[in-house]
C-alpha cells in the first residue's frame, strides 16, 4: 500500500473546490513535493485537449472495472436515471476519474485533484431520480467505486461556506463549468445530494476507512499560514519544506 495520500476536494458546487486546491498546490512550502492533480486543463479555453485526455482515460478505465464488470452493468440497470443521455454523462465522468487515479497511481508521490471520485459519486445520484420502491443504490456505488481504488490512504478535503456566499458564486460563474451550471435543477437539490454523500463519507471515516478534512471556503483569499495548516491536515507535510503549521480559523477535521 502506498503511503503517499490521494487528496479529493468535495462539496457543493461553487463553494471553490478548484479555487481551494489551486492555491493549495501554489504553496512555495509544496513545489519540490512532486504533488500530482488533473491531467488535464479544467478550463474551458482547452476544450478539445481535455475531451481528448477524457477519452483515453474512459477507454483506460475499461480493463479496470475487470472483474467488477457485472456488478458495475447490474449497478447500472438498477439505478434510476433521469434520462439515458444523463446516465452516460454520468458514467463516463465516473470511469474517466477512476482512471486518472489509477493512472497517477503509478508514481509513488501525492495526488491532489480538485474534482475526485466521491464528486463523480455526487454526479451519479444527482443524475439520477429515485422512485419510490427504487432507491438510488448510493452504498453500492460507492463500495464499487472504493474497490477499484488503488491501495493509499484517501482523504477527502471538504469545501464548505455559508449559503449566501455559495449562491452569491453561483450567480458569478461562467456557464457550464460544473453539471449544475447546466442543469435545470434547483440548487438545493444539488445541495441535499452533497448531504447524502457526505453521510456515506461520514461512516467511511468512523470506520477508518478514509479521513475527511473540512476547510471553510467563506471568507475571501485564504491566509498563507491556513493554506499551510491545510497542507499539514491532509497528510501533505512530510513533501513541505520545514514550517511549522500553527493554528489556522475555519480548518477543522470533521468529527
Amino acid at each position: 500500500m502506498s503511503t503517499a495520500p490521494y487528496v479529493e476536494a468535495f462539496g457543493c458546487p461553487a463553494v471553490g473546490k478548484t479555487y481551494v486546491t489551486e492555491r493549495l498546490l501554489r504553496l512555495a512550502e509544496l513545489q519540490d513535493a512532486g504533488i500530482q492533480t488533473e491531467l488535464f486543463s479544467l478550463s474551458r479555453a482547452r476544450r478539445l485537449s481535455r475531451v481528448a485526455w477524457k477519452v483515453r482515460l474512459i477507454v483506460a478505465a475499461l480493463p479496470v472495472l475487470g472483474a467488477h464488470w457485472w456488478s458495475f452493468c447490474s449497478l447500472v440497470w438498477n439505478t434510476p436515471w433521469s434520462s439515458a443521455p444523463a446516465a452516460g454523462r454520468a458514467l463516463l465522468n465516473w470511469l474517466q476519474l477512476l482512471a486518472m487515479v489509477q493512472c497517477l497511481h503509478r508514481q509513488e508521490r501525492p495526488i491532489v485533484l480538485c474534482q475526485g471520485i466521491f464528486q463523480a459519486v455526487w454526479s451519479l445520484r444527482f443524475r439520477a431520480r429515485p422512485a419510490a420502491g427504487r432507491p438510488f443504490p448510493m452504498q453500492q456505488w460507492v463500495s464499487l467505486t472504493l474497490a477499484l481504488l488503488p491501495s493509499r490512504p484517501i482523504v477527502v478535503l471538504h469545501v464548505v461556506a455559508e449559503g449566501q456566499v455559495i449562491q452569491a458564486r453561483q450567480r458569478g460563474r461562467l456557464g457550464g463549468q460544473s453539471v449544475i451550471d447546466r442543469s435545470r435543477v434547483a440548487p438545493n437539490d444539488a445541495a441535499m445530494v452533497v448531504e447524502e454523500v457526505l453521510a456515506v463519507i461520514d461512516a467511511l471515516e468512523s470506520s477508518g476507512r478514509v479521513k475527511v478534512v473540512t476547510f471553510d471556503n467563506t471568507l475571501g483569499e485564504p491566509s498563507h499560514r491556513r493554506l499551510c495548516a491545510l497542507a499539514h491536515a491532509l497528510g501533505l507535510a512530510g513533501s513541505m519544506k520545514a514550517i511549522a503549521p500553527g493554528p489556522a480559523h475555519g480548518l477543522s477535521q470533521v468529527p
